[in-house]
């Protein structure tokens, strides 16, 4: 028998009745590691958490006694288990054997004990018994009247039985004490690896520019590689990961098991966040069914239609905030010219229209009438945050960055750069461009000109908005001023 929910496969186990486990165990997935876990091929380390809780209730003789619970993840973190009486019962030890019964284990175990051997010679079948002396490529041997008789090959071993420490599936045994004969409840906890989960996002959108509509709906995809299944569990997603001691260890990567009719959930509605420490936490409806070496979708942000939202095409990324130490002289920095990507970019803010909700990180998948426009990943995205999501490079249009002049005046103590953009756009349509340049040669400076007025700017960067007609193309020139002060070393 392999038990999956620990707390029932406990009652079966000591032949009690199933109102025994009277709560449903509890299962917390945290984010992070989902793709190590997901692509994960070996036997799974530490990547990935989750906590497992639940009720568990034991047939205890009175005094000292030893219990068992199998049909535990491979992955389980024994440091983190942690069984507490609910009664006058006491822990007074506790194992975690994880060696499982393969040959090589049976026979380097069973090295020094007694084991029966059965070999084939000429169609009929010899058998040996003796103590078992080396296991390499034969088994050597000691039989009982001190001869050693070594055996290159043999058919089979038995043993009478397994060797302490070995078991057919990972168990946790513990060492009670109790007062009085009778039932007794524990809590159980644990920390295992080999689950982990991401959000995955559908947005559809409508309309162009600023009259762009969104329509969002987000799930969860929940991967299980544990060693175990998880049945009837309550389960609960964090959007988070808290730091651990050591560095996990990632197994062999190798193709991902995606199961099909054994991961099944059904819910009536995507589940409320709260937070959790510093994280927040998606309380998943009902009881949810996780199986071994599955992937499943779970459902986490309802539909929201007529999202405000806004399609651009950028040229360089906003944002720059870096300012060098000193002011940059050399006239080649900052000259790199040639032909620079536009990209088409989707952005909008986390609010109203059934958002402003805590966002969880993961993928989104944009489509328009059907058609894929790309894909991009968020981070954790608090309510009111604005999201901007990169959908790939713009077909048909092209820009050419190239510097049209540099003058510095050391005994003024200033400098002026100009730079020029031509874009290009092959679309039916007009198309508007907006071009972020850093100015990152001093963190005193100022806009001199520019064909185009200044969208947006901050310390060390600008934005402008270059409209581009269909079939057409259109420039950007602007010149920046940099100065410095007296007492500012230069080089």
């Amino acid at each position: 028998m392999r038990p999956y929910l620990l707390a029932f496969a406990t009652s079966l186990a000591l032949g009690l009745p199933l109102a025994a486990a009277a709560e449903s165990p509890r299962l917390t997935v945290y984010s992070g590691d989902y793709e190590a876990v997901a692509q994960s091929g070996g036997p799974p380390g530490r990547i990935g958490l989750a906590r497992y809780e639940a009720e568990l209730r034991f047939e205890l003789p009175a005094g000292r006694s030893e219990q068992r619970l199998g049909g535990l993840p491979a992955a389980l973190d024994a440091g983190s288990v942690l069984l507490r009486p609910r009664g006058q019962a006491r822990v007074a030890g506790q194992r975690f054997d994880f060696a499982i019964a393969g040959q090589e284990e049976l026979l380097r175990r069973a090295i020094g004990r007694q084991v029966t051997v059965e070999q084939d010679i000429g169609g009929s079948r010899q058998t040996h018994t003796g103590v078992l002396l080396a296991a390499g490529n034969g088994l050597s041997l000691r039989l009982p009247d001190g001869r050693v008789r070594v055996l290159s090959e043999y058919a089979s071993f038995e043993l009478p039985a397994l060797p302490e420490g070995v078991v057919n599936e990972p168990t946790l045994v513990w060492t009670l004490d109790a007062t009085r004969a009778g039932h007794q409840a524990f809590d159980l906890a644990y920390d295992t690896g080999g689950l982990g989960w991401r959000a995955e996002y559908q947005a559809e959108l409508a309309g162009q520019g600023q009259a762009c509509r969104m329509r969002l709906e987000g799930g969860a995809m929940v991967v299980n590689r544990s060693g175990t299944d998880f049945r009837e569990v309550a389960l609960t997603l964090v959007a988070g990961e808290p730091n651990r001691a050591s560095a996990p260890v990632v197994a062999e990567m190798a193709a991902v098991v995606v199961s099909g009719t054994r991961a099944k959930a059904t819910y009536d509605a995507a589940p409320d966040a709260r937070v959790a420490g510093e994280s927040h936490a998606y309380r998943i409806p009902g009881l949810s069914t996780l199986a071994d070496g599955s992937i499943q979708r779970l459902p986490l942000l309802d539909a929201a239609e007529g999202i405000v939202c806004e399609r651009r095409y950028d040229i360089g990324t906003p944002g720059n905030d870096w300012s060098p130490p000193q002011p940059i002289l050399d006239r080649n920095f900052n000259g790199d010219g040639g032909e620079r990507p536009v990209t088409a970019n989707l952005a909008f803010r986390n609010r109203g229209q059934g958002l402003g909700v805590p966002l969880p990180a993961g993928r989104v998948r944009v489509s328009e009438n059907g058609d894929l426009l790309g894909e991009a990943m968020i981070g954790h995205t608090a309510a009111g945050a604005e999201v901007r999501l990169s959908l790939g490079t713009a077909f048909d249009l092209d820009a050419e960055r190239t510097r049209a002049g540099f003058q510095l005046d050391r005994a003024g103590r200033q400098m002026t750069e100009t730079v020029r953009y031509t874009v290009r756009n092959a679309k039916a349509g007009a198309a508007t461009v907006r071009i972020h340049e850093p100015m990152p040669r001093w963190s005193e400076w100022e806009l001199v000109s520019s064909s185009v007025p200044a969208a947006a700017r901050d310390a060390q960067s600008a934005s402008f908005d270059l409209k581009v007609p269909a079939g057409g193309e259109a420039q950007l020139e602007y010149t920046v001023r940099y100065r410095w002060a007296p007492d500012v070393p230069t080089r």
